[in-house]
């Protein structure tokens, strides 16, 4: 009858609760937010203890800033024993780790996927704050400006050196049609760059302006005469327009090193897939080892990566010496990879060193897929 008159005052205006107070049903209502819950209020299930036993959710429903700031900080580093159960053991015993969750023992542990996307946000975090040749500065210090004279200057300079050799060859009368077409080629976008960099140094930006909306009209051009062309021609098209593309960031290193580092954060997922298949071949004879289980294995040997180049990376902001961060580099992950294959796939000694020494091959070709990935990503954003 308790239960009854209570789920009537939450409904009813106007009940009469214990002790003879007449209340409305918002009161009613705010009464049973602000008292410890009798039933879940996800699942409406009876709860006993702390948490609903059906569910899961607390019984008692937190209702603050600080509250929130938790559950921020538990959803991205499971501050409530996963984090710092499963970053010591992928530090220390990342093949225990793998076998663990491989054989379902994962509510412990922030899974392989969680922990990968956490590296990588950490990563991007600590990157962007590093020194970048593509920083924005506030400071205007005259020498930094100096410097970008001189090195903008100098790049003119080889420009024009450039376009006079061309002019040379082109007054040979011995050149075919096709070598003067190419010759000719080179020239004009010599001097496009040329009108770019004299455009920078004189400060025209109506000029880079007008010099920017002639090209992307161009490209658009060339994009319409390459869709009407025949596949083959597509295809030569497409080399030409990246061969284009690339000698232009070879021109400005510091923008190709900027297009490089963002296509890497947004493409660093495709390391996954391209490693998996490898590490199949290393153990494609056994019945008892799925792709699942590689999958676990590279994403977590990524993600120790990922987090091994941020410590780096905040040790050589901090001043360490290059000498310790290079023998670092050279010995951490290998020995990490060693550790991981024995514990993860249960092999011996003499069997994991020359899966090491295997995978060491399969991460120099992973490694080389990648890059060329980001080139091509980087050409063409």
């Amino acid at each position: 009858m308790a239960g009854e008159n209570e789920a009537a005052a939450d409904t009813v205006p106007g009940v009469v609760l214990a002790g003879g107070d007449e209340r409305t049903a918002a009161d009613a209502t705010f009464a049973k937010s602000s008292e410890p819950a009798t039933r879940c209020r996800n699942c409406s299930t009876q709860v006993t203890g702390a948490y609903c036993p059906a569910c899961g959710q607390a019984a008692h429903v937190h209702r603050s800033l600080l509250s929130l700031a938790h559950d921020i900080l538990h959803s991205v580093l499971h501050f409530e024993g996963k984090f710092w159960r499963t970053v010591p053991e992928l530090f220390w015993r990342p093949g225990q780790l793998t076998r663990r969750y491989i054989d379902g023992e994962r509510v412990r542990f922030v899974s392989p996927m969680g922990l990968y996307l956490f590296a990588v946000f950490l990563t991007f975090a600590v990157f962007s704050f590093s020194p970048g040749a593509l920083d924005e500065h506030t400071d205007t210090d005259s020498t930094d400006i100096g410097d970008w004279r001189a090195g903008n200057g100098a790049a003119l300079a080889a420009v024009r050196a450039q376009m006079d050799e061309l002019r040379l060859q082109l007054a040979a009368p011995q050149l075919t049609a096709q070598e003067r077409a190419a010759l000719e080629g080179e020239l004009a976008d010599l001097r496009a760059a040329q009108e770019v960099m004299e455009a920078l140094a004189n400060g025209d930006w109506e000029r880079l302006r007008e010099l920017r909306r002639t090209a992307t009209a161009a490209a658009h051009t060339g994009r319409d005469a390459e869709a009407s062309a025949p596949a083959a021609q597509a295809r030569t098209d497409f080399l030409t327009e990246l061969n284009r593309r690339y000698d232009e960031l070879n021109r400005n290193p510091a923008l190709l090193a900027y297009k490089l580092k963002m296509a890497g954060y947004k493409f660093s997922w495709a390391l996954i897939p391209l490693s998996i298949p490898f590490m199949w071949l290393l153990f494609f004879w056994r019945r008892d080892i799925r792709l699942y289980d590689h999958a676990v294995f590279v994403t977590y040997s990524i993600a120790f990566m990922l987090l091994l180049a941020v410590i780096v990376s905040l040790f050589s902001a901090a001043g360490v010496g290059t000498g310790l961060i290079v023998t670092t580099c050279l010995l951490v992950p290998p020995l990490h990879m060693y550790r991981q294959l024995r514990g993860a796939y249960r092999l011996s000694r003499w069997s994991a060193m020359l899966r090491l020494f295997l995978l060491a091959i399969a991460c120099t070709i992973v490694l080389v897929l990648f890059f060329v990935v980001l080139l091509i990503a980087g050409a063409f954003s």
